[in-house]
């Protein structure tokens, strides 16, 4: 279920941006995210239709 999910780390690599323009991004422009505790992870699929 969860196995599709990237930690903001993983995705920093994967879009070639750093993990703090992650954050910056899910805070200021909406990227979509799940919370899971005190976690934020991302579907890839979804973060690249945004």
């Amino acid at each position: 279920m969860y196995e599709d999910l990237l930690t903001k780390e993983e995705l920093a690599v994967r879009l070639n941006i750093s993990a703090y323009d992650v954050d910056k991004l899910r805070k200021t422009k909406n990227m979509p995210f799940i919370k899971i505790g005190r976690t934020y992870r991302y579907e890839l699929e979804k973060v690249k239709l945004f």
